[in-house]
């Protein structure tokens, strides 16, 4: 049987504000296996980048277990196994497009097939022609899809999305979401995308549903792999 690459339980982060304590997760109990497509849907202020920053190893709960069966220790996590796209591109303005998608590579001291990767990873989100811009010369569709680029430049085994089409209009998110899907058809790289467009949720194979800090849906998601 397969190892998953994330196992939770009871997994609760609280943090202080204004002296008082908040409940930002508990009790949430979860398997992420191999190949799944995760929708995390809820509303603004439920936890779901809470629970998105405490699995890519971010942030340390504040009750519970969390371990990476497949992936390993959380200090090698980021950014080979694991990858990270958020609302905002969050682009490094003094690089160009193709500088910023190669990041991780460098960061992993993978120089060596750094060229061809990134060649890959900006022709899969049509950014070929926009290889030598920098961010601040872009749309924001555009620097959406150039993050997407940098998610997947290393071949992570799990990618993490935290509304990455929330600053963009219906049709750029959903052709965002289209080119994600057609570079993951048949791979074994997990999916978690929290959103608010139940369009995007629905192509998920699966639905979590996050209320007011308790996460709900895993226990009918993908456990016999």
């Amino acid at each position: 049987m397969t190892s998953p690459l994330v196992e939770a339980n009871g997994l609760g982060r609280r943090y202080q504000q204004a002296g008082e304590a908040v409940v930002a997760l508990s009790s949430a109990t979860l398997r992420i296996w191999p190949g799944q497509r995760i929708a995390l849907v809820g509303r603004s202020g439920s936890g779901k980048s809470t629970l998105l920053h405490l699995l890519a190893g971010l942030d340390q709960p504040s009750d519970g277990s969390l371990t990476w069966p497949t992936l390993g220790p959380v200090e090698s996590l980021l950014p080979e196994k694991i990858a990270l796209v958020f609302q905002a591109p969050s682009l490094l303005d003094s690089l160009s497009v193709a500088e910023n998608v190669a990041l991780p590579l460098l960061m992993a001291g993978r120089a060596k097939d750094c060229a061809d990767r990134v060649t890959f990873a900006l022709n899969t989100f049509g950014l070929l022609s926009l290889a030598d811009k920098l961010p601040q010369t872009l749309s924001g569709g555009q620097m959406q899809r150039v993050a997407m680029a940098r998610a997947i430049v290393g071949e992570p085994q799990l990618i993490l999305a935290d509304e990455p089409t929330g600053q963009l209009d219906q049709v750029s998110g959903h052709a965002l979401i289209d080119a994600l899907l057609r570079h993951l058809a048949g791979s074994e790289c997990a999916l978690l995308i929290a959103t608010h467009d139940p369009v995007i949720a629905w192509r998920m194979e699966t639905q979590w549903q996050m209320e007011h800090g308790r996460l709900s849906g895993c226990e009918r998601s993908g456990g016999s792999r």
